[in-house]
């Protein structure tokens, strides 16, 4: 389970998180939306300290912590118990697709080369790059190599898995090939919070919905009830020009 109390983020007199309340429940999907600026990125970047919350509770699986009276074990803690899946895939440029899945595994878990690495054959299976196994990123597609970021974050069985806007940086025709991987992830009741600006993938593959702006949760709901009738005007008005503006 995530539970999220009370979190508060400013940069400067900025506040770009205003006392955040959510749960997710395990084998959900959460997905988050709403405009740029909203604070939907640095939410799912505080849940694991890669931005320092500024007050609030976070619970995910075994651990939790207070913001403001945490220690770094406690933070490492939290760490361990989710992967990340950024904009920008963020490989190691000089490690091949294998490479990258099982670095983690051998530095981090200290399991042996040839159990690192037939698992990280089996996750290149799941997300259909066995055959990329010894390409380096610069000769992988965008699709490609967000797709063994993904593999990668599956590798150290985290939790949770959090994505960041996962197409964002992708060509519009590559973005379904990430999308279908994280839908067959989302089949086998992992539990995942997913930022998006994909109203239909976020349609199809969340339990849950929460739409952000200007540092606050607007509106939730399960998806069915969020999607065919959103009760607040501020969500309908994003909704509509969304419909109107398709990407």
């Amino acid at each position: 389970m995530i539970k999220v109390t009370n979190l508060r983020k400013s940069f400067n007199d900025l506040v770009v998180l205003n006392g955040i309340d959510l749960e997710v429940k395990d084998g959900e999907v959460l997905t988050i939306i709403g405009p740029s600026g909203s604070g939907k990125s640095t939410l799912i970047r505080c849940l694991n300290f890669l931005e320092t919350p500024d007050a609030g509770i976070i619970e995910i699986g075994n651990a939790k912590l207070n913001v403001e009276n945490c220690t770094r074990k406690e933070i490492r803690q939290l760490r361990s118990q989710t992967a990340m899946v950024f904009q920008n895939y963020n490989l190691y440029k000089n490690k091949t697709a294998l490479e990258n899945i099982t670095e983690s595994l051998i530095v981090v878990k200290k399991m042996p080369k040839k159990e690192a690495n037939e698992i990280g054959m089996e996750l290149l299976r799941q997300v259909g790059l066995e055959h990329k196994k010894d390409n380096y990123p610069a000769t992988l597609s965008g699709g490609q190599q967000q797709r063994v970021s993904i593999a990668r974050a599956l590798a150290l069985r985290p939790h949770a898995i959090l994505f960041d806007e996962p197409t964002s940086s992708l060509d519009p025709e590559l973005v379904s090939e990430v999308l279908q991987v994280i839908k067959s992830i989302a089949e086998m009741d992992t539990t995942m919070i997913i930022v998006t600006h994909e109203m239909d993938f976020a349609r199809e593959v969340s339990d849950h919905v929460i739409f952000m702006a200007d540092g606050n949760i607007v509106e939730q709901g399960s998806a069915k009830e969020f999607f065919s009738n959103p009760q607040k005007d501020r969500t309908k008005q994003f909704l509509k020009h969304l419909s109107a503006n398709p990407a």
